[in-house]
């Protein structure tokens, strides 16, 4: 800690900032403000994402970052969004069941053990580069709050039944745990001849993000979902 340069904590602001939504968000679903919880944690996901690019970047990754980012992402996108859920439940007058929010977490605490002992290790295989193994907290918070943006953009009541909102939680928890190959953004490279394409698309999405939050956030969390089946598939072909 002695050795920690101005420089270097800048990563770990970005890191306080994403808890600090996390926890706020858990302010607004108490206070039955769903709209303005679920948009936090979908800002504490951008910010988690820019902390690890920065570190990076600066060149100032350390132990204090990884263990700091781990805890951040455990109260931000390992429990609050299933308390969000839960709590949305029951303003729905439907009784959720606690022992899936207690399950979520565990699931999430493991993961984020596992990832810190893995990026511990010496050695980086092209494999490690471009695949992470298992869901993400981050994304498993953005299916967890899923039929909540759905909710939110179509007015739609489909996911709101007794049955759904009781078992939910179990699928986001289990990929989290799981082994399933998932693209990491930083293995992810475009050709050349492709980069007009994707600044084009990045335009629009942006666009789309500005003027429809919460479609754009549907597509976005589908898009990756829907990707795994092909990432399964380029890690077996890797």
């Amino acid at each position: 800690m002695k050795k920690l340069s101005l420089r270097s904590l800048i990563p770990n602001l970005f890191t306080f900032f994403s808890l600090t939504l996390g926890l706020t968000a858990l302010k607004f679903a108490i206070d039955q403000k769903w709209q303005i919880s679920v948009s936090l944690i979908v800002f504490a996901s951008f910010l988690d994402n820019l902390d690890g690019k920065l570190a990076r970047l600066l060149k100032t990754n350390s132990n204090f970052g990884i263990e700091l980012d781990s805890l951040s992402d455990l109260i931000s996108f390992g429990v609050t969004p299933a308390i969000i859920i839960y709590l949305w439940s029951q303003s729905l007058s439907i009784d959720g069941v606690w022992a899936m929010v207690i399950f979520y977490a565990i699931c999430s605490s493991s993961r984020l053990a596992k990832f810190n002992i893995t990026s511990l290790e010496s050695g980086s295989s092209l494999k490690k580069i471009k695949f992470f193994s298992g869901v993400s907290t981050p994304a498993a918070a953005g299916l967890t709050l899923l039929p909540m943006m759905i909710n939110f953009r179509f007015n739609s009541n489909f996911f709101v039944n007794d049955f759904f909102i009781k078992f939910y939680l179990i699928f986001p928890a289990i990929l989290m745990i799981s082994n399933i190959p998932t693209y990491s953004l930083k293995g992810i490279k475009f050709e050349k001849k492709y980069l007009p394409f994707v600044i084009v698309l990045l335009a629009s999405y942006l666009s789309l993000l500005l003027t429809d939050f919460w479609l754009a956030m549907i597509i976005l969390i589908s898009v990756y979902y829907i990707s795994i089946p092909f990432a399964i598939y380029d890690f077996r072909k890797t």
